[in-house]
């Protein structure tokens, strides 16, 4: 028994390592709000409910709860608790440790600030192309928003752009702006 507890317990703190690390991640295309939903238990470590970064939580809550779960089992069996004590609080303590993770990281989340690239605040906003770029290619762009950042830009209309030249942007495509370079006098 002290095996299965020690195995549960190394398998979730290697992998929040692993985590804490960069190695391993959430996998995108596993989506384990929709899981737990499936399996009735959503909300149960605390994954649902959150929302941006925070909602890809669920495998880090779940890797918490298996070393908190393998880490009370082991101690539990080595100590010679009641089996039905032993797992109770295995699974108390699985889920305290989960809701702290999460806790925890939803307040890690909340700290961060906003990206500077929001569709809304960039429109209309002027920027001096740093680069020059011919017809209907590819340029760059410092705009100062809060602070001066350099973006990826394309000219509306198809002109060239050089480097100086005064730019507005009229539309963001994904990190690309769409910019309309602003003639003397405008």
């Amino acid at each position: 028994m002290e095996w299965i507890f020690l195995i549960v317990m190394a398998v979730g703190l290697i992998y929040l390592l692993m985590m804490i690390l960069g190695v391993a991640g959430n996998n995108p295309d596993f989506d384990v709000d929709s899981a737990l939903k499936w399996a009735h238990v959503d909300g149960l470590f605390g994954s649902g409910g959150l929302d941006g970064e925070a909602s890809g939580l669920g495998c880090g809550v779940i890797a918490a709860f298996l070393a908190g779960f393998g880490a009370v089992g082991l101690t539990g069996t080595a100590a010679g608790w009641n089996p039905v004590l032993l797992l109770v609080a295995a699974v108390v303590f699985g889920w305290l440790l989960g809701r702290g993770v999460t806790g925890l990281l939803k307040f890690v989340y909340a700290q961060q600030g906003t990206d500077i690239f929001d569709e809304q605040r960039l429109i209309g906003v002027e920027g001096r192309v740093t680069i020059d770029s011919p017809a209907g290619k590819m340029g760059e762009a410092m705009i100062e928003l809060g602070e001066i950042r350099k973006y990826a830009i394309m000219e509306v209309s198809g002109m060239a752009l050089h480097r100086g030249d005064t730019v507005e942007v009229r539309a963001v495509e994904g990190r690309v702006l769409r910019v309309k370079k602003k003639r003397e006098g405008e």
